[in-house]
């Protein structure tokens, strides 16, 4: 067998699974009332992502400023 010390992670490797991370969201608010918002989630319109993004910045601050 040739490759490299990352050959026996090859298998682990795949692209990232939107519904597996909805679900995980799912499973965090049901166990531990944790919300997580996908802003591209909301989609009630202009004044929904605003609120959304509102929350963001006051709880975290402006995206980018750390």
């Amino acid at each position: 067998m040739s490759g490299t010390s990352l050959t026996r992670f090859a298998g682990m490797m795949r692209d990232p699974d939107p519904a597996g991370a909805r679900k995980a969201a799912r499973e965090l608010f049901d166990k531990h009332e944790i919300l997580v918002v996908f802003p591209d989630d909301v989609r009630n319109g202009k004044i929904d992502r605003m609120w959304v993004d509102a929350i963001g910045r006051r709880l975290y601050g402006n995206r980018g400023a750390r």
